[in-house]
């Protein structure tokens, strides 16, 4: 059996979800087999570890690149999907996304393929397209209209968002905004709130 902390302490939190604790595994909940190829939710696996001795554990999955995402999108696309998988499928790929190209400032610069950039556009547009208008996901929803460009639009959604804990993340937000940002930006940054 493998443990592993549950410990979110000095997490990273970015302005498109994206979450990274170091004390925590981070697993993608769209996965790869390693003997058929073909990919898979977790939430759907059926768990055989105790019978076979040289399991893979789960802690040991790990995360999917962009590019065996887009490979699972397209495998996956003849497939009935519920709305919650493709919702997290797109998402993965949001965030993959943003994880190669657009996340990390340091970084030397790479420009996507075009068939990478045109699958974001519609994986986006598929958050888009999905998301519930409710205050449950108005911070998501301004975020993407944000990222999209879409200023005028995240602006008005952020206008009506009324939950008082979540002040500091509409005003940075709205910061972003202003300056017609459309990055991923830093929330929390080792456990601390960025200003």
């Amino acid at each position: 059996m493998t443990l592993s902390s549950g410990n979110t302490f000095g997490g990273t939190v970015w302005s498109d979800t994206r979450r990274d604790y170091p004390m925590m595994p981070e697993v993608s909940p769209v996965q790869q087999c390693p003997h058929c190829k073909k990919y898979y939710f977790i939430e759907q696996a059926q768990s055989r570890y105790e019978d076979d001795p040289n399991h893979t554990s789960f802690m040991e999955l790990g995360k999917l690149c962009l590019s065996q995402l887009l490979e699972a999108k397209k495998q996956m696309n003849n497939l009935t999907l519920t709305k919650m998988q493709r919702w997290i499928l797109n998402h993965q790929i949001f965030l993959a996304y943003n994880d190669i190209y657009r996340r990390n400032a340091d970084k030397e610069v790479v420009i996507p393929a075009d068939d990478e950039r045109v699958q974001y556009g519609k994986s986006i547009q598929e958050l888009l397209d999905g998301i519930e208008e409710n205050h449950n996901y108005e911070l998501f929803h301004a975020e993407l209209l944000r990222e999209t460009g879409n200023f005028e639009e995240a602006s008005r959604i952020l206008e009506n968002h009324k939950s008082n804990d979540d002040k500091w993340v509409v005003d940075a937000m709205q910061r972003h905004i202003n300056d017609k940002d459309t990055e991923p930006f830093l929330l929390i940054n080792k456990g601390k709130q960025v200003k």
